[in-house]
């Protein structure tokens, strides 16, 4: 099945989820703020009316994981096997399982709007409740994956509240953690082959655009480092 395909089918799925008590964030989310990229998962931070979300999800043919092929006690994943798309629910929290830290889900409550987000092809807006750009970055920092680092950087192109994103990474890192993944954003985002990398998620991007996200990052990596001085 072809990439656009598998987009339509969560799209479709997400105008129809019950939209009262979720927060998108994952790729979906990133997509309301930057030129969107494909996902074959979508990402939701429920606050309440699981149920509801999911009998919606089997009703359209999506079944729950089995407990022991989920990572974390907060997490269900529903799945259609046929298509290879998902849909993550992540309980009132969201939990980075390498660093253990929590984003809990007042955070998401307290940092969303109402929003649209749109796939990479095909043209169906979803209206609903969206993570901060701010609240995003920051939740991908810790994660620091290949693609959170790829989503920071298109954010940071973004007029982003940057005293939020450091006060929320300096809440929820340690001294160490900040060092280790400003280093390992530095050395991915200023490689030379770093742009054609972008190319592949997002398309051809303008000199002007790919500068902006580069330097802002740069700068918000150096502030980051410079408050945590003074913080600690």
């Amino acid at each position: 099945m072809m990439m656009q395909d598998r987009e339509k089918i969560i799209l479709e799925v997400l105008k129809k989820v019950p939209k009262q008590n979720v927060v998108l964030i994952g790729g979906y989310g990133i997509n309301a703020y930057v030129p969107p990229r494909f996902s074959i998962d979508c990402d939701l931070v429920v606050l309440d009316d699981l149920a509801e979300i999911e009998a919606t999800l089997r009703r359209n043919g999506f079944v729950k994981a089995e407990s022991g092929d989920v990572p974390y006690g907060n997490y269900i994943r529903y799945f259609r096997e046929k298509e290879k798309v998902s849909f993550d629910l992540l309980i009132d929290s969201v939990l980075d399982r390498d660093t253990g830290i929590v984003f809990e889900g007042d955070l998401f409550k307290k940092y969303s709007k109402e929003r649209g987000t749109v796939g990479k092809v095909n043209p169906i807006r979803i209206d609903m409740r969206i993570a901060d750009p701010e609240i995003l970055f920051a939740v991908k920092f810790v994660s620091a994956r290949r693609q959170d680092i790829r989503d920071i950087f298109m954010l940071a192109g973004e007029d982003l509240i940057w005293d939020l994103v450091a006060e929320r990474v300096l809440e929820k890192c340690s001294s160490d953690l900040i060092v280790k993944r400003s280093r390992l954003i530095r050395r991915i985002t200023q490689s030379k082959s770093y742009r054609d990398s972008l190319q592949g998620a997002y398309g051809k991007m303008p000199d002007e655009r790919f500068d902006l996200c580069k330097r802002r990052l740069v700068e918000f990596l150096h502030r980051l480092a410079e408050s945590d001085s003074h913080v600690r």
